[in-house]
């Protein structure tokens, strides 16, 4: 009987595979168990590249910000984690954690450079380190949030402790998650439409039935930025094809939210 197990034992990663898929199959594991036994495969295989949020959606405070203007991010986004920076986010000098400003919300003029041990150590990873290794350091080292790196030393994502767990566990919703998905293209007016600068440009081609023509950037945001040449202050405009895109809110590192008129089609 040993012997006999011995040799149906799954001799490499795609034999186990075939036998967590067998044992799905004949309902020996449910279907959450298998997905959850494949996202520990996942894991192994992926790198922090894949499964981080890109720079261009990472929420930071700079650290001449005052305490208000910091709890008004915090109210905004509803993380509980914040990198602060020196002038932009490859100058990450430390990182905000929201009830750390709680002691401190009768100081609301003061900036968050004034305080010396308000912010907690940075931790900087290469976006090519293994999902597996990244999620075995938080552990170790007790930590929930790490910083990307390319290859030229500038950050370019971060990645948390919770990204790792739902690739395994499926997504993970909290009280501050909405219930349901928002639409990220909502229209004001004849020809107007306020749009969220993190929209998918595949999303905006879509929705506008559209093609752009092809940039290195995957949000609308980023196309605004690359055609401005710089991060735009509220107001700024800039035209593409048929769209104007005017900046209803920005800061220094993000567009925000955006005003877009299609200019009507000549009848040819």
């Amino acid at each position: 009987m040993r012997t006999f197990l011995k040799r149906g034992l799954p001799q490499n990663q795609s034999d186990l595979a075939k036998v967590i898929e067998q044992a799905g199959q004949d309902e020996i594991i449910n279907e959450d168990t298998e997905d959850m036994i494949r996202g520990v495969f996942d894991i192994s295989q992926r790198r922090i590249a894949d499964i981080m949020i890109p720079r261009a959606n990472i929420v930071a405070i700079d650290s001449q910000s005052t305490i208000a203007d910091a709890i008004d991010t915090i109210k905004q986004y509803g993380h509980s984690r914040y990198p602060v920076c020196n002038e932009d986010k490859d100058h990450i000098i430390g990182i905000l954690l929201a009830k750390d400003l709680l002691p401190l919300a009768n100081m609301s003029d003061k900036k968050i450079s004034e305080f010396d041990d308000l912010l907690r150590k940075a931790v900087f990873v290469p976006e090519s380190k293994r999902v597996n290794m990244m999620l075995r350091d938080f552990q170790k080292d007790h930590l929930h949030l790490a910083l990307a790196i390319d290859e030229y030393g500038g950050v370019c994502g971060l990645v948390t402790i919770e990204d790792i767990i739902e690739l395994i566990v499926g997504e993970i919703t909290d009280e501050y998650d909405p219930t349901e998905t928002t639409t990220c293209i909502t229209k004001t007016g004849e020809n107007i439409y306020t749009v969220e600068g993190t929209t998918p440009l595949e999303e905006f081609e879509e929705y506008f039935n559209t093609t752009l023509p092809h940039v290195d950037v995957d949000t609308v945001a980023g196309l605004v930025i690359h055609l401005l040449g710089h991060i735009p202050n509220q107001d700024e405009s800039t035209t593409l094809n048929e769209f104007t895109f005017k900046v209803l809110n920005s800061n220094l590192h993000q567009v925000h939210t955006l005003l877009v008129t299609v200019s009507p089609k000549e009848e040819e």
